[in-house]
């Protein structure tokens, strides 16, 4: 992983010798397992932490809705700086016309469509009802 030279000798891989000491590990296997490890736990933490800042900006926000709600409308008012980066509207719209543009044909002699066509053909669709409304006395 690292070559250092030290002393007119050379030392390599001197970050896993160190992890397989610090940690008691025999194989790399296991520090590969340990890193991976280590990984969610930073991950974790940083989840965390998110959820605490947004907990806090919840908190300091009620609190100045109750005591000043000028200046917490005000607030709402500021733009937000993590919409800078949203996109455009043309680059959403050429996204999902992507999507939806391409013809796409799907297995139709699969037998869960099969059933599910004998299911919808015994069933009879919602009929239409047209509603007169001269006799209806509406409430005020």
């Amino acid at each position: 992983m690292v070559e250092i030279q030290r002393e007119d000798r050379k030392v390599t891989n001197i970050k896993i010798t160190r992890l397989l000491k610090k940690y008691n590990i025999e194989t790399k296997e296991g520090l590969y397992q340990l890193i991976e490890e280590l990984k969610q736990k930073v991950s974790a933490k940083m989840q965390r932490l998110s959820r605490y800042k947004k907990r806090q900006t919840q908190y300091y926000q009620n609190k100045l809705f109750r005591t000043q709600c000028k200046k917490f409308y005000n607030c709402l008012r500021q733009p937000n700086p993590s919409m800078k980066n949203a996109t455009g509207k043309e680059e959403v719209e050429n996204f999902w016309r992507e999507m939806y543009g391409k013809k796409v044909s799907h297995n139709v002699e699969v037998c869960w469509i099969k059933d599910q066509c004998q299911q919808n053909s015994s069933t009879n669709g919602a009929q239409y009802v047209k509603k007169k409304w001269q006799n209806t006395k509406f409430l005020s």
